[in-house]
């Protein structure tokens, strides 16, 4: 009887010591993999290029530029045919300015274009800086189960949203490394997904300022990437770069 009562003590500690992390508890490491949150905070100017890979082959990369502090903002892309389209806009009144080969736009086209520019911008954003955003307004976050990817235990949290962003039907699901902070893996569920996607998220690289995010994540079928090879946090920039193409 002493045996069994010991042995029953003993699990009940054992319990106690593994009791899976709150949520909360969750969004301290991941804020402490990124560098903290006072990093993000000082972290004014953003520039990355987001440039997919599908089918093993680079698509032409989308060139941002973003005064997070005044929220100006520069787009530049180009087409097959080497045309090219700059953006500059403001990412909190969404009216701006559009170029083609150095032609004002304006009318419906132009309109057009600052619709998709802001479409890049809430996309490809996301898909860098997600770990900065878990705790924005309108962001529903609850602990899944802990789950085990490629031998390293991490801890789920899904995501969804309260009518905010363009598609608020969408749902992610995100595998925080346990020891690391870092997020590892997303799962998705977009709003007219049929089946969710999965990706793995390569090792954090510092983008300067000590921020450190995850600049590359790779479908786990292997068909397709999402890479930022340009991903820094500059310090300063001329302001002229958001008024003139």
């Amino acid at each position: 009887m002493r045996i069994f009562f010991l042995y029953a003590l003993f699990c009940v500690m054992l319990s106690s010591c593994t009791k899976a992390q709150t949520k909360e508890q969750v969004f301290e490491k991941v804020w402490k993999a990124v560098g903290g949150k006072s990093k993000f905070d000082k972290s004014r100017y953003f520039q990355f290029d987001f440039a997919p890979e599908r089918g093993g082959k680079a698509v032409p990369a989308r060139k941002h530029l973003w005064d997070r502090y005044s929220g100006d903002y520069r787009l530049e892309t180009s087409d097959a045919s080497g045309k090219k389209t700059i953006v500059l806009f403001n990412v909190n009144t969404k009216a701006g300015t559009v170029y083609v080969d150095n032609v004002l736009q304006q009318g419906t086209e132009a309109d057009q274009i600052l619709k998709k520019a802001y479409g890049a911008f809430i996309n490809d954003t996301y898909w860098l800086m997600v770990p900065l955003k878990l705790q924005d307004e309108g962001v529903n976050t609850t602990r899944d189960a802990d789950e085990t990817v490629d031998g390293a235990l991490c801890n789920v949290i899904h995501l969804n949203f309260d009518k905010v962003g363009l598609t608020p039907g969408d749902q992610y699901w995100l595998y925080v490394n346990d020891k690391t902070g870092e997020i590892i893996r997303w799962k998705f569920l977009l709003q007219k997904q049929p089946k969710p996607s999965v990706f793995n998220w390569m090792p954090y690289q510092d983008l300067g300022n000590g921020l450190k995010l995850s600049t590359r994540k790779v479908n786990i079928d292997g068909k397709s990437a999402i890479n930022y090879p340009v991903a820094k946090v500059l310090k300063k920039v001329d302001k002229n770069i958001f008024l003139k193409p």
